[in-house]
Protein backbone atom coordinates (compact mmCIF):
# COMPACT_ATOMS: atom_id res chain seq x y z
CA UNK A 1 0.00 0.00 0.00
CA UNK A 2 1.30 3.44 -0.95
CA UNK A 3 2.07 5.58 2.10
CA UNK A 4 0.22 8.90 2.36
CA UNK A 5 2.15 12.16 2.15
CA UNK A 6 0.85 13.33 5.53
CA UNK A 7 0.07 11.55 8.78
CA UNK A 8 -2.20 13.54 11.08
CA UNK A 9 -1.66 12.37 14.66
CA UNK A 10 -4.15 13.13 17.42
CA UNK A 11 -3.84 11.82 20.98
CA UNK A 12 -7.00 11.93 23.09
CA UNK A 13 -7.67 11.43 26.79
CA UNK A 14 -11.26 11.84 27.99
CA UNK A 15 -12.00 14.19 25.11
CA UNK A 16 -15.55 13.11 24.25
CA UNK A 17 -16.94 16.63 24.69
CA UNK A 18 -14.95 18.19 21.84
CA UNK A 19 -13.20 15.47 19.82
CA UNK A 20 -15.88 15.32 17.13
CA UNK A 21 -15.09 18.93 16.17
CA UNK A 22 -11.37 18.15 15.90
CA UNK A 23 -11.96 15.02 13.81
CA UNK A 24 -14.38 16.72 11.43
CA UNK A 25 -12.02 19.66 10.90
CA UNK A 26 -9.39 17.19 9.64
CA UNK A 27 -11.70 15.04 7.53
CA UNK A 28 -12.89 18.21 5.77
CA UNK A 29 -9.40 19.36 4.75
CA UNK A 30 -8.85 20.53 1.17
CA UNK A 31 -5.73 18.34 1.03
CA UNK A 32 -6.82 14.70 1.11
CA UNK A 33 -3.68 12.51 0.80
CA UNK A 34 -3.37 11.81 4.51
CA UNK A 35 -3.89 9.14 7.11
CA UNK A 36 -5.43 10.05 10.46
CA UNK A 37 -3.84 8.32 13.46
CA UNK A 38 -6.00 8.72 16.58
CA UNK A 39 -4.54 7.38 19.82
CA UNK A 40 -7.06 6.75 22.58
CA UNK A 41 -4.94 7.34 25.69
CA UNK A 42 -6.84 5.12 28.12
CA UNK A 43 -9.95 7.29 28.14
CA UNK A 44 -12.63 6.42 30.69
CA UNK A 45 -15.38 8.50 29.08
CA UNK A 46 -17.00 8.03 25.64
CA UNK A 47 -13.97 9.16 23.62
CA UNK A 48 -13.49 5.80 21.92
CA UNK A 49 -17.18 5.56 21.06
CA UNK A 50 -17.04 9.02 19.50
CA UNK A 51 -14.04 8.01 17.37
CA UNK A 52 -15.76 4.84 16.18
CA UNK A 53 -18.69 6.85 14.84
CA UNK A 54 -16.57 7.87 11.85
CA UNK A 55 -16.46 5.47 8.92
CA UNK A 56 -13.49 6.87 7.03
CA UNK A 57 -10.73 4.61 5.69
CA UNK A 58 -8.11 7.25 6.47
CA UNK A 59 -8.68 6.87 10.23
CA UNK A 60 -6.54 4.39 12.17
CA UNK A 61 -7.33 4.07 15.87
CA UNK A 62 -4.85 2.90 18.50
CA UNK A 63 -6.01 2.25 22.07
CA UNK A 64 -3.58 1.90 24.94
CA UNK A 65 -3.35 2.43 28.69
CA UNK A 66 -3.23 5.97 30.01
CA UNK A 67 0.25 7.48 29.76
CA UNK A 68 0.09 10.58 27.61
CA UNK A 69 3.77 10.81 26.66
CA UNK A 70 4.00 7.13 25.76
CA UNK A 71 0.78 7.46 23.77
CA UNK A 72 2.22 10.43 21.86
CA UNK A 73 5.31 8.42 20.97
CA UNK A 74 3.21 5.39 20.01
CA UNK A 75 1.23 7.59 17.65
CA UNK A 76 4.35 9.16 16.15
CA UNK A 77 5.90 5.75 15.50
CA UNK A 78 2.70 4.57 13.79
CA UNK A 79 2.80 7.44 11.28
CA UNK A 80 3.71 6.34 7.75
CA UNK A 81 3.60 9.73 6.06
CA UNK A 82 6.45 11.90 4.87
CA UNK A 83 5.18 14.60 7.23
CA UNK A 84 3.54 14.34 10.65
CA UNK A 85 0.88 16.93 11.43
CA UNK A 86 -0.06 17.21 15.10
CA UNK A 87 -3.58 17.91 16.22
CA UNK A 88 -5.14 18.24 19.68
CA UNK A 89 -8.48 16.70 20.54
CA UNK A 90 -10.20 19.95 21.49
CA UNK A 91 -9.01 22.23 18.66
CA UNK A 92 -10.27 22.88 15.13
CA UNK A 93 -8.14 23.15 11.99
CA UNK A 94 -8.92 25.66 9.25
CA UNK A 95 -9.96 23.77 6.03
CA UNK A 96 -6.74 24.47 4.07
CA UNK A 97 -4.32 24.01 6.99
CA UNK A 98 -2.71 20.80 5.68
CA UNK A 99 -2.54 22.08 2.12
CA UNK A 100 -0.79 25.30 3.13
CA UNK A 101 1.78 23.52 5.29
CA UNK A 102 2.40 20.76 2.74
CA UNK A 103 3.34 23.35 0.10
CA UNK A 104 5.88 24.97 2.46
CA UNK A 105 7.46 21.62 3.39
CA UNK A 106 7.73 20.56 -0.24
CA UNK A 107 9.15 23.87 -1.44
CA UNK A 108 11.67 24.20 1.40
CA UNK A 109 13.38 20.85 2.06
CA UNK A 110 15.63 22.36 4.73
CA UNK A 111 12.63 23.04 6.95
CA UNK A 112 12.33 20.45 9.76
CA UNK A 113 8.96 21.68 10.98
CA UNK A 114 6.29 24.12 9.85
CA UNK A 115 3.90 25.93 12.18
CA UNK A 116 1.32 28.69 11.92
CA UNK A 117 -0.37 31.33 13.97
CA UNK A 118 -3.65 30.51 15.64
CA UNK A 119 -6.76 31.96 17.21
CA UNK A 120 -7.97 31.03 20.69
CA UNK A 121 -11.62 30.54 21.49
CA UNK A 122 -13.62 29.48 24.51
CA UNK A 123 -12.52 31.32 27.65
CA UNK A 124 -10.38 33.74 25.65
CA UNK A 125 -10.78 34.91 22.06
CA UNK A 126 -7.55 36.37 20.68
CA UNK A 127 -4.81 35.72 18.10
CA UNK A 128 -1.79 33.71 19.32
CA UNK A 129 1.64 32.79 18.00
CA UNK A 130 2.23 36.05 16.17
CA UNK A 131 5.64 36.73 17.81
CA UNK A 132 7.42 34.95 14.94
CA UNK A 133 6.76 34.48 11.26
CA UNK A 134 8.37 33.08 8.13
CA UNK A 135 11.75 31.38 8.31
CA UNK A 136 12.71 31.77 11.98
CA UNK A 137 16.20 33.15 12.52
CA UNK A 138 18.22 31.44 15.30
CA UNK A 139 15.27 29.27 16.41
CA UNK A 140 17.19 27.43 19.16
CA UNK A 141 18.46 30.68 20.66
CA UNK A 142 14.94 32.09 20.77
CA UNK A 143 13.77 29.16 22.89
CA UNK A 144 15.70 30.65 25.80
CA UNK A 145 12.81 33.13 26.04
CA UNK A 146 10.16 30.39 26.19
CA UNK A 147 8.02 28.37 23.80
CA UNK A 148 6.98 30.60 20.91
CA UNK A 149 5.32 27.84 18.85
CA UNK A 150 1.79 26.41 18.94
CA UNK A 151 1.96 22.62 19.30
CA UNK A 152 -1.22 21.65 17.38
CA UNK A 153 -0.17 23.74 14.36
CA UNK A 154 2.99 21.69 13.81
CA UNK A 155 3.88 19.68 10.72
CA UNK A 156 7.15 17.78 11.21
CA UNK A 157 9.46 16.21 8.63
CA UNK A 158 9.46 12.57 9.70
CA UNK A 159 12.90 11.80 8.22
CA UNK A 160 14.49 14.50 10.43
CA UNK A 161 13.20 13.19 13.75
CA UNK A 162 13.98 9.61 12.72
CA UNK A 163 17.55 10.50 11.77
CA UNK A 164 18.17 12.25 15.09
CA UNK A 165 16.02 9.89 17.20
CA UNK A 166 13.90 12.69 18.57
CA UNK A 167 10.78 11.84 20.56
CA UNK A 168 8.59 13.16 23.38
CA UNK A 169 10.20 12.83 26.82
CA UNK A 170 8.61 12.09 30.19
CA UNK A 171 10.90 14.37 32.21
CA UNK A 172 9.14 17.59 31.21
CA UNK A 173 5.53 17.31 32.43
CA UNK A 174 3.08 19.55 30.58
CA UNK A 175 5.88 21.03 28.45
CA UNK A 176 6.79 17.98 26.35
CA UNK A 177 6.11 19.87 23.12
CA UNK A 178 8.46 22.71 24.09
CA UNK A 179 11.21 20.15 24.80
CA UNK A 180 10.57 18.48 21.43
CA UNK A 181 11.05 21.76 19.56
CA UNK A 182 14.28 22.54 21.42
CA UNK A 183 15.63 19.11 20.50
CA UNK A 184 14.76 19.61 16.84
CA UNK A 185 16.41 23.03 16.66
CA UNK A 186 19.37 21.93 18.78
CA UNK A 187 20.11 19.38 16.04
CA UNK A 188 20.01 22.14 13.42
CA UNK A 189 16.38 21.80 12.37
CA UNK A 190 14.98 24.90 10.67
CA UNK A 191 11.56 26.28 11.61
CA UNK A 192 9.00 28.05 9.43
CA UNK A 193 5.88 29.79 10.75
CA UNK A 194 3.04 30.63 8.36
CA UNK A 195 1.77 34.07 9.46
CA UNK A 196 -1.87 33.10 9.23
CA UNK A 197 -4.32 31.59 11.69
CA UNK A 198 -4.63 27.99 10.49
CA UNK A 199 -6.02 26.57 13.72
CA UNK A 200 -8.59 27.52 16.34
CA UNK A 201 -7.03 26.75 19.72
CA UNK A 202 -9.57 26.06 22.46
CA UNK A 203 -9.06 27.54 25.94
CA UNK A 204 -11.05 25.87 28.74
CA UNK A 205 -10.76 25.16 32.46
CA UNK A 206 -9.79 21.50 31.92
CA UNK A 207 -6.88 22.42 29.63
CA UNK A 208 -3.40 21.39 30.76
CA UNK A 209 -2.04 24.95 30.66
CA UNK A 210 -4.89 26.02 32.96
CA UNK A 211 -5.10 23.05 35.36
CA UNK A 212 -1.36 22.41 35.66
CA UNK A 213 0.04 25.90 35.22
CA UNK A 214 2.53 25.63 38.11
CA UNK A 215 3.90 22.26 37.00
CA UNK A 216 4.18 23.53 33.42
CA UNK A 217 6.09 26.58 34.62
CA UNK A 218 8.62 24.39 36.46
CA UNK A 219 9.19 22.31 33.30
CA UNK A 220 9.48 25.46 31.21
CA UNK A 221 12.21 26.89 33.45
CA UNK A 222 14.04 23.56 33.33
CA UNK A 223 14.02 23.61 29.51
CA UNK A 224 15.08 27.26 29.38
CA UNK A 225 18.01 26.52 31.67
CA UNK A 226 19.06 23.63 29.43
CA UNK A 227 18.89 25.90 26.38
CA UNK A 228 21.03 28.54 28.13
CA UNK A 229 23.59 25.90 29.15
CA UNK A 230 23.84 24.64 25.56
CA UNK A 231 24.22 28.18 24.25
CA UNK A 232 27.02 28.84 26.75
CA UNK A 233 28.77 25.66 25.59
CA UNK A 234 28.65 26.95 22.02
CA UNK A 235 29.63 30.53 22.86
CA UNK A 236 32.87 31.78 21.32
CA UNK A 237 33.49 35.06 23.11
CA UNK A 238 36.32 36.54 25.23
CA UNK A 239 33.94 36.82 28.20
CA UNK A 240 32.63 33.26 27.96
CA UNK A 241 34.14 32.06 31.27
CA UNK A 242 32.86 35.13 33.10
CA UNK A 243 29.36 34.70 31.70
CA UNK A 244 29.30 31.02 32.72
CA UNK A 245 30.56 31.94 36.20
CA UNK A 246 27.85 34.60 36.52
CA UNK A 247 25.18 32.15 35.39
CA UNK A 248 26.25 29.58 38.01
CA UNK A 249 26.27 32.23 40.76
CA UNK A 250 22.79 33.38 39.77
CA UNK A 251 21.58 29.76 39.90
CA UNK A 252 22.92 29.49 43.45
CA UNK A 253 21.06 32.66 44.39
CA UNK A 254 17.94 31.16 42.84
CA UNK A 255 18.35 28.02 44.93
CA UNK A 256 18.64 30.26 48.00
CA UNK A 257 15.36 31.90 46.90
CA UNK A 258 17.01 35.31 46.53
CA UNK A 259 16.17 35.63 42.85
CA UNK A 260 13.48 34.10 40.64
CA UNK A 261 14.36 31.55 37.96
CA UNK A 262 12.68 33.71 35.33
CA UNK A 263 14.98 36.59 36.27
CA UNK A 264 18.09 34.41 35.93
CA UNK A 265 17.10 33.25 32.46
CA UNK A 266 16.11 36.74 31.31
CA UNK A 267 19.36 38.31 32.52
CA UNK A 268 21.66 35.74 30.89
CA UNK A 269 19.60 35.81 27.69
CA UNK A 270 20.13 39.56 27.39
CA UNK A 271 23.88 39.12 27.87
CA UNK A 272 24.04 36.40 25.21
CA UNK A 273 22.00 38.55 22.85
CA UNK A 274 24.49 41.37 23.34
CA UNK A 275 27.35 39.12 22.20
CA UNK A 276 25.67 38.90 18.76
CA UNK A 277 27.02 35.36 18.50
CA UNK A 278 23.61 33.73 18.07
CA UNK A 279 21.62 36.47 16.35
Amino acid sequence: MKSPQISVMLCAYNASKYIHEAIESILCQTYTDFEFIIVNDGSTDKTLQMIKRYDDKRIRTISRRHNYIESLNTGMKACRGKYIARMDADDKAIPDRLERQFVIMEEQPDIAACFSWGETFGLVDEPVGYSVKGHVKSPFFLFATGNYLIHPTSMIRKSFIQKHRIYYKNDYPYAEDYKLWTEITKKGGEIYVIPEQLIRYRINQSQVSVKFNKEQHVSTLKIQQEVIEELLNRLNHPQRKNIISLFNKLLMLNQAELIQGDEVISFIYRILKNTNFFV
